[in-house]
C-alpha cells in the first residue's frame, strides 16, 4: 500500500525528507549488514541469471591458493584453513526463478579468505543488488540465509510513491518489516540544491540497540570542538545558534556557525549541525547527525546574502525531516 509523495520528497530509512523542488539527492543505505546498490534497468531475470551463471563457472574453476605459512597463521588465530578457504574461489550460489532472485558467494581473491556475497533481485523491470562483505568461506551459509530472507521481503517503490506500511526505504524500494529489534540499518543522504549551488546537506542515520557511551554527544563536545576550530581558523568564528532542538520526531542539539571562507577571500561560510542520540531498539528514532554547509567558491556563487537567510534555510530543512507514517508497526507518527 502506498500514498503519494510531494514533489522533491524522498522516502529514506524510516523517514520522509521533503527536499525543496529542484533538489538532487543520493542515498547510500545498509540493511541487515547489506550494502544496497542503486537499481539498474534490466530486461528480465533470465538475463541476470545468465550473467551470474557465467560468473559462477569461472569462479568454480578457480582453485584457492594456500601455503603452509598462511595455514599456520590461520590456526594460530583460531581458524580452520580448510573452512575459511574452501576448495575453489566460488563459495556458493543459489538461483530461484520463482522469486526471481539469485545469490552468489565468492572469495575476493583465491589466496584471501574474505567472502563477498551478492544477491541479485529482479522486480518491476529493474535489477536490485545487495552486497555483504564477510569473513571466510565458512560464514557464507549464515550470510546467504540472512540476505535471502531480507530480499524476499523487498518490494520496489515507484518514483512519487510513499509506502504507508512498516519498512526501511532504500533507493528504489523498501524492505518490509515491523522495525523490531535487533536493528541493523542505516543510511547517508547527500543533497544539493538548484537555487543554492553553494549548499550541501547531509543526513547520517543509524538504528541503535544501545547509547554509545564512549562517544560524547554533540551537546557535550561542542565547546572543545569550537576551541579547536577557533585555534585553527584565521578570522572570527561566530556562533549563530546553539541549544536544544527537536527534529525528525526526536530531541537533539544544534549549533550554527559563521566562519571565514577560505575558498574566496573576504567571504563567509556557514556551517550548521544537529544531532540526536537516538532511542535504543526504536527504528523510528535512530541516532542521527544532520549538517548543512554553505561555502561559495569560484564554481558555486553565493546564494545567501547574510547569516539570517542561511539560518532560515537550515530551519526549513530541519522541519522537512519527518518520521514516515506507518514506518514502524505500532509506532506514533510525528
Amino acid at each position: 500500500m502506498t500514498d503519494t509523495l510531494n514533489p522533491g520528497s524522498v522516502c529514506v530509512g524510516r523517514l520522509v525528507v521533503d527536499l525543496p523542488i529542484g533538489a538532487k539527492s543520493t542515498v547510500n543505505a545498509t540493511f541487515n549488514y547489506m550494502e544496497v546498490q542503486p537499481p539498474k534497468p534490466a530486461a528480465s531475470f533470465n538475463a541476470i541469471k545468465q550473467v551470474l551463471e557465467d560468473k559462477t563457472k569461472i569462479l568454480a574453476g578457480t582453485k584457492t591458493e594456500r601455503n603452509e605459512m598462511g595455514d599456520r597463521l590461520a590456526r594460530r588465530a583460531g581458524f580452520d584453513p580448510d573452512k575459511i578457504f574452501g576448495t575453489t574461489q566460488l563459495v556458493g550460489s543459489q538461483i530461484d526463478g520463482s522469486v526471481e532472485q539469485a545469490i552468489i558467494g565468492y572469495l575476493v581473491k583465491p589466496n584471501l579468505p574474505k567472502t563477498i556475497a551478492e544477491l541479485h533481485k529482479f522486480a518491476g523491470g529493474y535489477e536490485y543488488v545487495f552486497r555483504s562483505d564477510g569473513g571466510g568461506a565458512d560464514t557464507y551459509p549464515a550470510t546467504r540465509t540472512r540476505m535471502w530472507n531480507a530480499a524476499l521481503n523487498f518490494q520496489p517503490v515507484n518514483p512519487g510513491e510513499l509506502p504507508v506500511t512498516p519498512g526501511f526505504c532504500v533507493d528504489g524500494g523498501m524492505f518490509s518489516d515491523p522495525g523490531s529489534a535487533p536493528l541493523r540499518e542505516g543510511f547517508t543522504l547527500v543533497a544539493s540544491f538548484k537555487n543554492h549551488p553553494d549548499a550541501n546537506f547531509v543526513i547520517d542515520s543509524s538504528a541503535i540497540d544501545s547509547i554509545d557511551t564512549n562517544e560524547p554527544s554533540l551537546k557535550h563536545r561542542v565547546d572543545s570542538e569550537l576551541g579547536i576550530l577557533r585555534a585553527n581558523v584565521e578570522g572570527r568564528v561566530s556562533v549563530l545558534i546553539r541549544g536544544e532542538r527537536e527534529a525528525a520526531g526526536q530531541k537533539g542539539y544544534q549549533i550554527g556557525l559563521s566562519v571565514p571562507n577560505d575558498s574566496i577571500e573576504g567571504t563567509t561560510a556557514y556551517k550548521f549541525f544537529w544531532a540526536a542520540d537516538g532511542v535504543p531498539n526504536d527504528a523510528s528514532h535512530p541516532f542521527m547527525e544532520v549538517s548543512l554547509t554553505i561555502q561559495p567558491d569560484e564554481d558555486k556563487p553565493a546564494s545567501f546574502e547574510n547569516a539570517k537567510q542561511a539560518q532560515a534555510f537550515w530551519d526549513e530543512l530541519l522541519q522537512r525531516i519527518k518520521i514516515r507514517p506507518g514506518a514502524v508497526g505500532g509506532s506514533p507518527t510525528r
